[in-house]
């Protein structure tokens, strides 16, 4: 008993710098029901003290990946709410959030840093007081779940602008400026309109896409523009591709389509230009160069050409190849002196020693009918030698290829 009175005695202090210490409260008002993906939903952040504020709270951003956080017009102001019997004062803050994707979002410890005057000194003091967990379900409604990019709105229109002639030259410029507007949620929502171009006759000029976002009584609405420079590289004729977007219209229920239609271009080829002074003495310094290099290489070179070409010419005056050649040119010619030198040479070279007679008879026959002392009137059978030199070439062929190998 003694023990409890004592504890009673130790912890009375305590309890009356609690009471004379009051927390402020701090309450958020969050919606359960779910949202619509890129629809707002109010969320309210209240500080009750049972003095006053010198100073107004700090309350947090509740940004996050995925969440617009939009302030409503007078998103703050003051409250006064009856707590325990007493009246306290204090701030209300208002968030408009936008879930910009499907899916539950949970925003994580949030703080409210609260500056209060203390009861009894009007001291100002300061408490840092957590959050409870704030966590919000966005939907997407059904009938819009196949699309992709996921556009949710009440109003979607796409008009299109062209700045330059569809009939361009080399080098001419064409600009497309397409602009998307939207009622019923961000801009942000909207994709990049204008597709990246793979066209090798034209080459595109992106510039950054600019937005614009107005709120009317809680509703969003902007638009998005993006533009493309495109700079014709060559002649042809190309496009500037269609552009479609499917999107979800919140009033119908229904998923509707914007459409551009495309722009036919027609590129000329570029016009021949006459080569400038510049690109003239660059010309002329290259084939200068090049006209150096020739001639050290032939220089250097010719006379190895010369040394190689005459050693195979050579070679090729010592062969038995070259001996037939001219004991045939030598029959063909009737030159009889011009044949037997011919014929000693070849049978030298080939190392033919038999199987000429034939043809030496021939060229006896026709030495005795040229250089007869009396006229036979019989004339020279040259046909006949040609006949036996070209067998004899058909038989020494045959000799000089080798026997097929045996079979195993």
């Amino acid at each position: 008993m003694r023990f409890i009175a004592l504890l009673m005695y130790l912890l009375w202090p305590m309890a009356m710098w609690a009471q004379s210490s009051p927390t402020p409260l701090v309450t958020a008002d969050v919606p359960t029901e779910e949202v619509i993906a890129g629809q707002p939903i109010i969320v309210r952040i209240k500080v009750l003290v049972p003095t006053f504020l010198p100073s107004p709270p700090i309350f947090p951003s509740l940004e996050q990946e995925n969440l617009l956080v939009r302030l409503p017009e007078r998103a703050s102001g003051p409250i006064s709410e009856t707590v325990s019997g007493e009246t306290w004062s204090g701030v209300q803050r208002s968030y408009r959030l936008y879930p910009l994707i499907p899916g539950q979002m949970d925003l994580g410890a949030q703080n409210v840093t609260v500056t209060f005057a203390d009861p009894e000194t009007n001291e100002p003091m300061q408490a840092t007081i957590s959050l409870p967990p704030i966590t919000l379900n966005a939907v997407v409604p059904d009938g819009a779940q196949g699309l992709d990019p996921l556009i949710i709105a009440t109003g979607f229109e796409l008009t299109q602008e062209v700045e330059g002639s569809t009939e361009m030259q080399t080098g001419g410029a064409i600009t497309r400026r397409l602009t998307a507007q939207i009622s019923g949620t961000t801009p942000i929502l909207v994709p990049a309109l204008i597709p990246e171009s793979q066209d090798l006759l034209l080459r595109p000029y992106p510039k950054e896409p600019r937005f614009t976002e107005t709120e009317d009584r809680g509703i969003l609405s902007g638009q998005r523009v993006d533009e493309v420079v495109y700079l014709a590289q060559d002649g042809g004729q190309t496009q500037l591709p269609p552009i479609s977007v499917d999107w979800y219209n919140l009033t119908t229920g229904l998923i509707e389509t914007a459409a551009i239609d495309p722009i036919e271009l027609v590129l000329a080829p570029p016009k021949w230009q006459p080569p400038n002074t510049e690109t003239i003495i660059k010309a002329t310094a290259w084939m200068m160069i090049l006209a150096l290099i020739l001639w050290i290489a032939l220089r250097g070179g010719m006379p190895r050409y010369r040394a190689w070409h005459d050693a195979r010419v050579g070679k090729y005056r010592a062969s038995a190849e070259f001996a037939i050649r001219e004991l045939r040119h030598a029959l063909q010619q009737h030159d009889l002196s011009g044949a037997y030198t011919a014929l000693e040479a070849w049978k030298a070279r080939s190392g033919l020693n038999s199987g000429t007679g034939i043809l030496e008879e021939r060229l006896a026959q026709i030495g005795a009918t040229k250089y007869s002392a009396s006229d036979t009137g019989t004339a020279a059978d040259w046909s006949a030698a040609v006949a036996a030199l070209k067998i004899l070439g058909q038989s020494h062929h045959k000799q000089d290829q080798p026997l097929p190998p045996l079979n195993p």
